[in-house]
C-alpha cells in the first residue's frame, strides 16, 4: 500500500533532505529519521493528545509528574506514513520550568493500533502504540452488536500483533444464551470472550485481572457504553457518560481524544473517541484472506494459492461456507472487507 500512495516524484530522495508533513495538526512539524539527542533530554510516556498539546508522563527530580509538551520544529521520528505521535509513544523531550516543553524524538513504536484515516485515505490514524492487547468494546443493543466491525478489528490485532479481547456490554439487556450463539464462531477460534454490564458492574472483576500487567486500549462504536466501563473499572468518575441519540439511535462522542489510565490492580488501559469507521490499513485484497480468522482453517486446501474466496474452483473456504462449516455471516463479512480494499 505504501507504494501506492506515493504522489510526489522522487520521494525517497526527497524524504532524505527534509520531513514531510502529515496533517493540519502537524502542518508546522517536520519530521526527520535522524539526528541526535541532547544530552539533557527527559524520556518520557505520551498518555494524551489533544491537537499539537502533548501530556507526557515522566520522572523528573525523581518524581513522576505530568508535563506538557508541543510539537514544534522537527521531530525524529522513523514513522513516514502515520500520524506523527499518538498516546502510548515512548517520546524524548527538552524540559522547560517557565515554558512549554519540546518534544525531539519519538521512539520507534513496538506495536501500534491504525486504521485508514477518515479525512485521507492515503494516511495511516494511530490511535495507540506500543499496546498488548486490544479490548474490541461492542453492546449487544443500542447500539446493535455489530459482527462485521468485530472481523475488521481481529483483522487489524493479527496486523499490529497484538492480543483481542471481546468484549460484550449491556448484557443485562438480553439473553446471554442469545448472544453466545452469536458469538460461537469467535468462541471456536479461541477468542477470549467477556460478557459485561458496565451500568451494574456484572463482569468487570473477571475482565480486569486479564489485563493485569498489560497495556490495553479499548475502541468500539459510539453509544457501546466504553465510558461507564472506563468509570467502573477505574473505580472514580474519569469519563462524563452521555444518552443514545432519540433520533439516529446511536452514541455521541463522549470521549474526544484518547487517553492513558493507571489501573489500580497494575497496568495502564487506553480509552479511545467512539468510532463511526474502521477501515484497516496496510493490506491488500490479495492479503486478507490470510489473515481472516475465520479462514485459518481452510485457506491452505484452496486450490490456487493465489485464490481470493470469492469466485475461484475448489475453493476450501467457499466449500466449508456451504457446509455450514463457516458461518454465513462470517463469510458476507469477509466480502465487505475485500471489497472495501484496493487492488
Amino acid at each position: 500500500m505504501k507504494d501506492k500512495i506515493h504522489t510526489i516524484k522522487n520521494i525517497d530522495k526527497l524524504q532524505k533532505q527534509i520531513a514531510i508533513r502529515k496533517s493540519r495538526s502537524e502542518d508546522l512539524v517536520l519530521r526527520s529519521e535522524d539526528g541526535t539527542i541532547p544530552a539533557d533530554a527527559i524520556k518520557g510516556e505520551v498518555i494524551s493528545i489533544v491537537g499539537k498539546d502533548v501530556i507526557v508522563e515522566a520522572k523528573i527530580n525523581n518524581v513522576i509528574t505530568e508535563v506538557h509538551c508541543v510539537q514544534t520544529g522537527t521531530i525524529i521520528s522513523k514513522s513516514k506514513y502515520s500520524n506523527l505521535i499518538a498516546t502510548g509513544d515512548i517520546v524524548y523531550f527538552i524540559h522547560s520550568q517557565n515554558g512549554l516543553s519540546k518534544i525531539i524524538k519519538v521512539a520507534e513504536r513496538t506495536t501500534k493500533f491504525s486504521r485508514i484515516s477518515p479525512s485521507n485515505r492515503n494516511r495511516e490514524q494511530i490511535i495507540a502504540a506500543n499496546i498488548d492487547t486490544l479490548l474490541i468494546f461492542v453492546s449487544t443493543f443500542e447500539p446493535v452488536l455489530n459482527t462485521r466491525l468485530i472481523d475488521r478489528y481481529l483483522v487489524a490485532a493479527r496486523l499490529s500483533n497484538v492480543v483481542p479481547i471481546i468484549c460484550i456490554n449491556k448484557i443485562d439487556l438480553c439473553s446471554k444464551s442469545e448472544i453466545a450463539k452469536i458469538m460461537s464462531t469467535y468462541k471456536k477460534l479461541k477468542i477470549e470472550i467477556h460478557y459485561i454490564s458496565a451500568l451494574n458492574g456484572d463482569g468487570i472483576d473477571k475482565l480486569k485481572k486479564k489485563i493485569i500487567n498489560k497495556r490495553t486500549v479499548v475502541s468500539g462504536y459510539s453509544g457501546t457504553g466504553k465510558s461507564t466501563f472506563m468509570n467502573k473499572i477505574l473505580g472514580y468518575k474519569a469519563q462524563i457518560v452521555k444518552d443514545i441519540s432519540s433520533r439516529t439511535n446511536k452514541g455521541t462522542h463522549t470521549t474526544s481524544f484518547s487517553k492513558q489510565y493507571k489501573l489500580s490492580s497494575k497496568g495502564w488501559i487506553i480509552d479511545t473517541p467512539g468510532l463511526r469507521e474502521f477501515g484497516i490499513w496496510d493490506v491488500d485484497k490479495e492479503e486478507i484472506g490470510v489473515l481472516f480468522p475465520v479462514f485459518l482453517d481452510y485457506y491452505l486446501q484452496c486450490k490456487y494459492t493465489s485464490c481470493t474466496h470469492t469466485h475461484e474452483p475448489d475453493c476450501a473456504v467457499i466449500n466449508a461456507v456451504l457446509n455450514g462449516k463457516i458461518d454465513a455471516e462470517c463469510y458476507n463479512s469477509y466480502l465487505s472487507i475485500y471489497d472495501s480494499l484496493e487492488n
